[in-house]
């Protein structure tokens, strides 16, 4: 008999490990168990989950910084044309007391402003809402399928993502929408409970941050499943709550991020705006806009609309890991990327603002560009 030295044990695969080809289309479907719930590999625990998730978003940085200022130049298209009615209502006004006046109680009396002024403002409002709406969800798309790529291997431009993005668009938006009538009801009944109820406002803060959570744990993996597993908007509702009750707590720590990372975002928001209104006051913003006024103006809403285009970009970012390091770890499927990744055949042609965007910038601005006029 030889004694030696015994061999190393080999090492643990890695959590996610890059796919070598694309994975079969339903794999929930031939992974459940006897139950019907699929059946979970080895996962990482909650808090491993969340450094997995942030490890993602630091080596996808370069990406999406580019995918950042994109989405904040975008916004300054979106917001622009509204923001551009107010500067020059501001102007007319002769400062910005009416807009003071409107925030602190509501009304803001004394206003000098024409029927085609107040047609043509709410008509460039309602187009700006729209566009940021869809930029917004166009980056939350785009955030999963960079952190999904840097999650399994691939590689992704932004014109590959927008692939992507565009093709998962309107289930997003049917799997939200359906998703809020399921959680309609449960949100009136808890209005109703606290209406009238003697609790300070802190705690009925707190009590509907703690039923939001409990409502959105169960569909924590909606974004993921459209996105990684190219489903349908009703197919991605069923397995975001198939994977929530296969490990509950991976679920909730999922929504807690989700929740968590929003409230940071607001505090920042709240504070950039302060910042914003103080340096305002210091060039004489508060009172008569004269001409260096008005540029001055001009710079800082500028400088604002896109900072907080990119700020969206980036909480998306911080979201959407750990939903995707859980449904990777969950489902082991990540195929759905496949169509726009740069290891595959080349992806078709997009252009960075689709034509539908195109057309609403541009009633958009129209609508801005009519409004102002009626303001000289």
């Amino acid at each position: 008999m030889t004694f030696g030295t015994p061999p190393e044990p080999p090492e643990p695969p890695p959590l996610i490990p890059p796919l070598a080809g694309p994975a079969p289309v339903a794999p929930l479907a031939a992974e459940l168990t006897a139950t019907g719930l699929p059946r979970v590999p080895t996962m990482p625990g909650a808090i491993a989950t969340i450094g997995r998730g942030l490890d993602l978003n630091v080596a996808a940085r370069s990406i999406l910084r580019r995918a950042s200022l994109y989405t904040g130049l975008l916004t300054l298209l979106a917001a622009g044309p509204p923001i551009a009615t107010a500067w020059a209502f501001s102007i007319q006004q002769g400062g910005l007391d009416w807009l003071a006046q409107l925030m602190a109680t509501g009304v803001s009396p004394h206003l000098r402003a024409g029927s085609a002024f107040a047609s043509f403002a709410s008509i460039t409002f309602l187009l700006s809402a729209g566009c940021l709406f869809a930029i917004w969800l166009d980056a939350q798309l785009l955030a999963l399928t960079f952190i999904g790529g840097q999650a399994t291997g691939r590689t992704f431009t932004l014109r590959g993502a927008l692939v992507i993005a565009r093709s998962r668009y309107w289930r997003l938006v049917r799997a939200s929408l359906l998703v809020g009538l399921i959680q309609l009801i449960p949100r009136i009944v808890l209005q109703a409970l606290l209406t009238g109820q003697t609790v300070g406002s802190e705690t009925q803060v707190l009590i509907v941050t703690i039923v939001d959570l409990l409502l959105a744990a169960p569909f924590a993996y909606i974004g993921a499943g459209i996105v990684l597993g190219d489903v349908g908007a009703q197919e991605a509702v069923r397995r975001s709550w198939r994977l929530a009750q296969a490990r509950w707590r991976l679920a909730f720590v999922v929504a807690i991020v989700t929740t968590a990372v929003a409230y940071l975002a607001a505090f920042a928001l709240g504070a950039g705006l302060d910042i914003l209104l103080r340096l305002g006051g210091a060039v004489g913003l508060d009172g008569t806009i004269g001409p260096s006024q008005s540029v001055v103006l001009a710079v800082i809403l500028v400088l604002a609309i896109v900072s907080i285009g990119s700020l969206v970009m980036t909480i998306d970012g911080l979201t959407v890991g750990p939903q995707v390091v859980a449904f990777l770890g969950l489902t082991g499927f990540s195929s759905g990327l496949d169509e726009g990744a740069n290891a595959l055949a080349p992806p078709r042609p997009t252009r960075l603002i689709s034509w539908p965007m195109r057309i609403a910038l541009g009633l958009n601005a129209l609508a801005a560009g009519i409004a102002v006029y009626n303001t000289l």
